[in-house]
């Protein structure tokens, strides 16, 4: 069972507005992670932890994406101190701490560890877009490559569907690196 849940699953479960805020509160046994979703183990939350709060807190549609979904499965990335996470257009929720893309197109997910998390060629296309950096555009797309994780051209067939924002390193990087 995940020691992350929400308020209103809380409430839903008999306890007391009081009693939560109690357990919340930082002599208790719990503590809130984000407005609405709470870490109901005395532990530090670990970044599974932080990552299903995010989902928590995103919502049901939203799905990881970026450094995180790459690396649960199996890329070789650093991770960054934001959690990047896609969610659809109408939410309007945002926090420091989370990186929150909203969305028209929502991406296939993978289920893994509870967590939703964006199919890799669309994860490696959302991180590699926000950098500035052609090297580390390079080592994205090396990593979730060299990890077997999706093939150039599902990274090419990914590109010709988004967005065309920020994407311009990251063709001009596949180009060279993997030319058709």
């Amino acid at each position: 069972m995940s020691p992350i849940a929400t308020i209103a699953d809380l409430l839903g479960s008999g306890l007391s507005p009081r009693e939560i805020r109690r357990h919340c509160a930082p002599a208790g046994p719990w503590q809130q992670l984000l407005p609405g979703v709470v870490l109901t183990k005395p532990s530090p939350a670990t970044r599974l932890d932080r990552l299903r709060a995010v989902l928590s807190f995103a919502g049901p549609s939203s799905a990881i994406t970026g450094a995180d979904a790459l690396t649960r499965r199996g890329a070789v990335l650093p991770i960054p101190r934001h959690i990047h996470v896609l969610a659809g257009e109408n939410s309007r929720k945002a926090h420091p701490g989370i990186l929150l893309e909203r969305t028209t197109r929502p991406p296939g997910v993978v289920e893994r560890d509870g967590l939703r998390l964006a199919e890799a060629a669309r994860a490696a296309v959302d991180m590699a877009r926000r950098e500035t950096n052609p090297r580390a555009v390079v080592q994205i797309l090396d990593a979730v490559l060299m990890a077997r994780l999706c093939s150039p051209s599902e990274l090419r067939e990914e590109l010709r569907v988004s967005s065309r924002r920020g994407t311009a390193l990251v063709r001009q990087a596949l180009r060279h690196l993997y030319p058709t």
